[in-house]
C-alpha cells in the first residue's frame, strides 16, 4: 500500500489526480494506492492520522513554494512530488531546495504520475522533460555569463545571487562599498542587465 496525500487549491484538479491515481497500482509490486488526505492547502492537513504519507503531491500554484519545507517538517519521511503547471525555473529550484524530489507538469505529464511515484519511492527522481531542458539551458547560460566576468566580478555577482548585501560583500572581500558598486556596474554592463533581480535570476543555484 502507498499512502498518498494531495495538496492542491483546485478542487477539480484534486479530483482528477485522485481518479488518475486510483486507476492503477504503483510499480511492479502492484502496490495499491490509499488516499490519506486531499486538501486545498497545507494548513488543512490533519495533525493526527492513522498513517503518515509515503508521498505528498503538491501543486504550488496560488501558494508559496516554501510550503514544501513545512510539509517536509511535518512528514520528514515522505517523498514530495510537485504536480503543477508552473514552468518557472526559479520556482522549480526553490521547490527542490525545499525538499521536493520530483517535478511534474500536469498538462503534459500526468500519465507519468505512477511511474514518478514509483521511482521517487525507490530513491530516484523524475522531472518533466520541458522543465529538465529549462534547467539545462539555464545552467548553460549561467556558465556563459560566468565566462564573461573576471574572477572578482564573479565573486561579487555570486554574492548578490546568494542574497548578500553590498556591505556584507565588501566585508567578505575586504573592499570598500564604492568598489562593490563599481564591480556591480561592470557586471550589469557586461551581462546587459539593469537590476539585482535580473542578476539573481541569471545566477540562481
Amino acid at each position: 500500500m502507498v499512502n498518498v496525500g494531495i495538496i492542491d487549491s483546485d478542487a477539480s484538479a484534486r479530483n482528477n489526480t485522485v481518479t488518475h491515481l486510483l486507476a492503477d497500482h504503483i510499480g511492479r509490486e502492484k502496490r495499491p494506492i490509499h488516499i490519506l488526505f486531499e486538501v486545498e492547502r497545507a494548513t488543512l492537513v490533519p495533525d493526527a492520522m492513522p498513517h503518515s504519507p509515503d508521498v505528498v503531491l503538491i501543486d504550488i500554484a496560488r501558494q508559496d513554494p516554501r510550503t514544501i519545507e513545512k510539509v517536509k517538517r511535518q512528514f520528514p519521511d515522505a517523498e514530495v512530488i510537485v504536480l503543477t503547471n508552473i514552468y518557472d525555473v526559479k520556482t522549480v529550484r526553490t521547490c527542490f531546495r525545499g525538499g521536493a524530489v520530483s517535478y511534474l507538469i500536469k498538462e503534459t505529464c500526468l500519465s507519468y504520475l505512477h511511474f514518478t511515484i514509483s521511482i521517487s519511492l525507490n530513491n530516484g527522481s523524475f522531472i518533466s522533460p520541458r522543465i529538465n531542458r529549462a534547467l539545462i539551458d539555464q545552467t548553460y547560460l549561467t556558465k556563459k555569463y560566468e565566462d564573461m566576468l573576471t574572477a572578482r566580478e564573479l565573486q561579487i555577482a555570486n554574492g548578490i545571487a546568494e542574497g548578500l548585501s553590498y556591505k556584507m560583500i565588501a566585508d567578505q572581500y575586504h573592499i570598500s562599498l564604492d568598489t562593490v558598486r563599481i564591480y556591480i556596474k561592470r557586471v550589469y554592463r557586461k551581462l546587459n542587465i539593469n537590476s539585482k533581480g535580473e542578476l539573481m535570476a541569471q545566477f540562481s543555484i
